[in-house]
């Protein structure tokens, strides 16, 4: 996982104080590289122990191993289109905003597959394959990458349950077994909805798949596998328009990597591709 990735990702639930760090690493990349902890926390003005133990909450031994992780993040992010002139106003032309969305969401992309670690990708590939019944759930615009991913999980002839009614999808969780899963979505993690409906999976010992933002929240505490989105919103200017395109990269990983594990997979694409083409030649022919 890359450290820029999780700072930007983490810096709305860590306190006042840790943000006054986030800030400054963020805004000083370049520099931090040069910095030993004693002369980063001097130029913050926060004590050594305070940039020690920051770094150890990203997930690192200590400062060493944060910088190394950083100077990494550098070099795989260099690449990456920057959003021209900064965030999209209300004065950009569409060519303007254009490349900047585009910006925005390559970005997020990126970030997003580098949280998310190959070990849990391959759990939540192997729990998906093995399920006897899948229950996709989320609400708003995650119920939207819910039925997408419902969608292609059924052309791989997965059993799924997908609905947009919240009730029912609780009344669906309370119906599964050992041996099912729940892949739910929320990219804040705190929606009481999909919480519910991850409870009552876990109460009739199905598994559970969380999809949320980088960060602690209610729903990961019930996950047996944490997958994770990155979305800044505030540069695209529009609710959940990089939170929809991470989350849907995810689920779109996820399938790609089921469809490469399934020896069945290219039959039954190909029936399904048959099957829709039959379908339209009777709907020509009628309306002809």
């Amino acid at each position: 996982m890359g450290s820029i990735a999780k700072i930007r990702a983490m810096r709305e639930s860590m306190s006042n104080h840790e943000q006054r760090i986030a800030d400054f690493l963020l805004e000083n990349v370049e520099a931090v590289r040069k910095h030993s902890s004693k002369s980063l926390a001097d130029s913050i003005g926060v004590s050594q122990s305070s940039v020690v133990k920051f770094s150890q909450k990203l997930g690192y031994k200590g400062y060493s191993d944060f910088k190394l992780s950083l100077t990494e993040s550098m070099a795989r992010t260099a690449h990456l289109p920057k959003a021209i002139h900064g965030d999209i106003s209300v004065d950009d032309d569409i060519t303007t905003v254009g490349r900047k969305l585009i910006a925005h969401k390559a970005v997020s992309l990126n970030e997003t597959l580098g949280v998310n670690g190959e070990a849990e990708l391959i759990r939540a590939v192997q729990l998906l394959a093995a399920a006897d019944r899948i229950l996709v759930a989320g609400v708003g615009a995650s119920s939207l990458v819910a039925r997408d991913f419902a969608y292609k999980l059924m052309k791989l002839g997965k059993a799924v349950l997908v609905e947009s009614d919240t009730h029912v999808q609780v009344a669906n969780a309370a119906t599964l077994k050992q041996g099912s899963v729940v892949l739910a979505i929320s990219e804040s993690g705190l929606t009481q909805d999909v919480i519910r409906v991850a409870e009552t999976g876990l109460q009739q010992g199905a598994d559970v798949i969380s999809l949320t933002r980088f960060s602690r929240n209610p729903l990961i505490e019930l996950a047996s596998v944490r997958l994770f989105c990155v979305a800044d919103e505030a540069g695209a200017r529009s609710s959940s328009i990089l939170a929809r395109t991470a989350q849907l990269m995810v689920t779109d990983l996820l399938f790609i990597l089921m469809s490469q594990r399934d020896d069945q997979a290219q039959d039954l694409f190909e029936r399904s591709r048959n099957a829709v083409e039959v379908f339209r030649g009777g709907s020509r022919r009628k309306g002809a």
